[in-house]
């Protein structure tokens, strides 16, 4: 009855011990799969990415509003030549009115 229960306990024993080092296996890759995971979002960077974020939003504002500003622009230029356009058609015609007359009389 001893020996049978030392076998037992050998048995046991030695389950215990490969069931310790599965898990201590489970556990050293949990453990590589949390620093591939840290590695792929830790900041290796001087500046915050949120900062950094930040900056680029608002260097795309100020983008933004400068294409704005250039589209009115662009407006009043289009405005002014249509102006001047109309001027120079209206000289055109007095200029040839003008020589109509000269050369009639």
């Amino acid at each position: 009855m001893v020996s049978a229960g030392g076998v037992v306990t050998a048995a046991l024993v030695g389950v215990l011990v490969e069931l310790v080092r599965r898990q201590g296996t489970a556990i050293a890759e949990v453990r590589e799969n949390a620093q591939e995971a840290r590695d792929q979002v830790s900041n290796t960077h001087a500046t915050n990415l949120r900062d950094d974020l930040d900056r680029v939003i608002a260097g795309l504002d100020r983008v933004l509003e400068g294409q704005a500003e250039h589209s009115r622009d662009i407006r009043e230029l289009r405005k002014e030549l249509s102006h001047e356009r109309a001027e120079r058609l209206a000289v055109s015609e007095r200029l040839d009115s003008h020589i109509s007359s000269v050369s009639a009389a």
